[in-house]
């Protein structure tokens, strides 16, 4: 594992210890998971196939919204809240911070605490 891997597997870890987080994960720019995991004792919601999908629909979304980074301003993030769970993405230059967090989250609040430990 490369050195900066490992540093994004440590922020994985910090951020998972965040009682609200289901999974955080690095994804690159094709939407594959580079390091992450889920909250042990936790039950995916979804099969590996179907998190590869989102995973790379979660990466066109961020890329196509960064074309308006000039007029709006670079994403700082965005979520999705869903009845049975809230979605987050944080851009970074050549990875992609993917979580997945409880429904009832407060998610500025929760963006705040992810960004703060990055």
């Amino acid at each position: 594992m490369s050195s900066k891997n490992k540093t994004n597997q440590e922020k994985c870890k910090s951020i998972l210890e965040l009682p609200e987080i289901r999974f955080v994960g690095f994804l690159d720019y094709m939407g594959n998971l580079v390091v992450g995991d889920f909250k042990p004792g936790l039950s995916p919601l979804k099969d590996e196939y179907e998190r590869k999908k989102m995973f790379m629909e979660a990466v066109l979304r961020i890329r196509t919204r960064q074309d308006f980074d000039e007029n709006l301003g670079p994403v700082e993030y965005a979520a999705a809240r869903r009845k049975n769970i809230v979605t987050m993405t944080i851009p970074f230059v050549d990875t992609i911070l993917f979580i997945s967090a409880e429904p009832t989250v407060d998610i500025d609040v929760l963006a705040r605490k992810v960004l703060d430990l990055l």
